[in-house]
């Protein structure tokens, strides 16, 4: 138990409205806590979520779609879950929880936002996502977002020449570049292929840019160097033969592109363009082995140790019974290419029919989302489960990753109050703070004449707190595991 009453002096010399520097614990939703020092002033209740959203007293802006844990053993890698909800209940936007699924940092957003992750941009740690409009084909139209570690916005970039700056793919690189997917409309003769003779084709397009300028410095178009006789999907309106959905960096500087409607992955020439190989699809240059074959697939990552990871959807129209992270050993000598490893949902034989991601943690877990479907897993090298969670009912994620972050909110704390059978209550939160870990009350008869209270843990993302006197006046500072103070709200009358 915490004994230490921190003094109103120090709580004047040390928080302030500041905020101060990075920690790894913290954020999440609502619970139940007890006091941290015998103090009677305040004690923390708990708060209910509505339906399958949660509303907040102090940010009533906010309502971020609940995550619910299906089931969660040791053994998780390092890091929070970072996802972008985009359908279902609640807001949609960028979106981070913690292992009990309770959220640490939320931003809705107008425009659908896709592909949140972590990055280094200029050495220092941002929050990177595309923003922007998505059409029925799957398409974006957006510009690409960089965010620092106070949450503020540091740059916004659309794809270069004028392109459509697609959701697909934004990675920062070692140079400070980025590697982004892009799009534009062609016109090719298709009569023969049941089309017109000037039809438009869409051209899957990888570059990669200076920020924030977006400078292109190095483009590639699928168009000239991928035959259209290679898709798996009939023409349409709009032919989108190849739709590029990931760009990876490949250990020695090369560029992997993933190409869903053509089932391939291509390695790609970073120095002269050209195609160095392609796995799978109807022109592979490797033999694949039993089980090697994917369709439709999403985020190919290529590893130190010859390996490629991929989200194998099976799906849409399905060819496979599920969906499945693959991991595929690559012998560049023979051309061979093998199943190493697979991750399969087993209690629920998931189907994505679009999106999906396959990330690969350094304690050998692999962490899926399951796009069309509502759920985040991460399994064991082994394939068994050690943690898996759902979204609502209708909800979906692009991709699902887990990375470490440590945010520090530029802004301060919130807090409101309300009378719960006639008792006044706090609520208090502080959107995005990795450091919070108990809050300080302080309180009074006058505004600049407050008194110090009690210390009680953060509940999750919002703390309620029952006050057992009745004062006026109140304000909270959020205190760091260490008990020092971070940042203290306005002071608000109750």
């Amino acid at each position: 138990m915490y004994q230490h009453r921190i003094t109103r002096a120090e709580l004047l010399r040390r928080a302030g409205a500041g905020a101060a520097g990075l920690a790894a614990a913290g954020g999440g939703a609502y619970g139940i806590s007890r006091l941290l020092h015998d103090a009677a002033e305040a004690k923390v209740v708990s708060t209910v979520e509505a339906g399958k959203a949660y509303r907040f007293r102090s940010r009533p802006g906010l309502r971020p779609p609940v995550i619910t844990i299906v089931n969660r053993t040791s053994g998780t890698g390092r890091g929070y879950l970072l996802l972008t909800p985009s359908s279902g209940p609640g807001q949609s936007g960028p979106m981070i929880v913690d292992d009990a699924g309770k959220v640490v940092w939320f931003r809705p957003t107008k425009a659908t936002a896709m592909n949140l992750r972590t990055a280094l941009y200029k050495g220092r740690p941002v929050l990177t996502w595309w923003e922007g409009d998505v059409d029925k084909a799957g398409l974006g139209l957006g510009e690409h977002v960089i965010m620092d570690h106070s949450y503020h916005v540091i740059a916004r970039f659309p794809a270069g020449h004028r392109r459509g700056g697609d959701l697909h793919e934004l990675m920062l690189t070692p140079d400070g570049t980025a590697l982004i997917t892009a799009w534009a409309k062609v016109t090719r003769n298709l009569l023969g292929r049941r089309g017109r003779r000037r039809h438009t084709v869409i051209d899957g397009i990888a570059q990669e840019v200076e920020v924030p300028s977006a400078r292109v410095l190095f483009e590639w178009r699928s168009i000239d160097h991928v035959g259209l006789d290679e898709t798996y999907v009939g023409v349409g309106p709009q032919f989108d033969f190849f739709h590029i959905n990931s760009i990876d960096l490949a250990p020695d500087g090369d560029l992997i592109v993933s190409a869903r409607n053509t089932w391939a992955v291509y390695k790609i020439s970073r120095a002269t363009g050209r195609i160095v190989w392609r796995l799978g699809g109807k022109k592979s240059d490797f033999r694949m082995g039993p089980g090697a074959m994917f369709a439709w697939q999403h985020d190919a990552r290529l590893h130190g140790d010859g390996t490629i990871s991929l989200f194998d959807d099976g799906a849409a129209p399905p060819v496979e019974p599920q969906s499945r992270g693959l991991v595929i050993r690559l012998d560049e000598a023979q051309m061979v290419a093998t199943v190493a490893r697979e991750y399969r949902h087993r209690p629920n034989r998931l189907l994505a029919h679009y999106m999906g991601g396959m990330q690969l943690l350094p304690n050998g877990n692999a962490v899926v989302g399951w796009g069309s479907e509502p759920y985040l897993t991460e399994f064991a090298p082994d394939g068994s489960i050690v943690f898996d969670a759902r979204l609502p009912r209708g909800g979906q994620t692009y991709r699902a990753v887990r990375m470490p972050w440590a945010g520090r909110p530029r802004e301060r704390p919130s807090l409101a109050s309300a009378r719960v059978d006639g008792r006044p209550r706090l609520y208090a939160s502080w959107n995005g703070s990795t450091e919070l870990a108990a809050w300080h009350v302080r309180s009074g008869s006058h505004a600049n004449r407050l008194a110090d209270g009690a210390t009680v843990p953060s509940a999750g993302f919002e703390t309620a707190i029952e006050l057992l006197d009745r004062p006026r006046y109140v304000c909270v500072t959020a205190l760091d595991a260490a008990r020092t103070p971070l940042a203290t709200s306005r002071t608000i009358r109750v």
